[in-house]
């Protein structure tokens, strides 16, 4: 599995493993359902999270805005 830091949302791809952001560590890890791309009407663009708590229904979405320039450690399996 590829390590690497990232801090762009642009540079996740489907199926990345978010492990740490800004040094503190995802526990669980939260995993990249769909890369940087418009998640609604509009165009408002985020990067949609596999949620980590199936009993509950809330949506996890990063959004630019609030999360590039963030360092990012990332697992993948290419």
């Amino acid at each position: 599995m590829k390590k690497f830091t990232a801090t762009r949302l642009a540079d996740l791809c489907a199926g990345d493993r978010l492990v740490s952001l800004d040094g503190r560590a995802y526990t669980p890890v939260r995993i990249v359902a769909q890369g940087l791309g418009y998640i609604g009407a509009g165009a408002v663009q985020g990067v949609r999270l596999v949620n980590p708590f199936p009993s509950s229904d809330v949506e996890h979405v990063f959004y630019p805005s609030q999360m590039d320039g963030l360092r990012t450690e990332i697992e993948r399996s290419n």
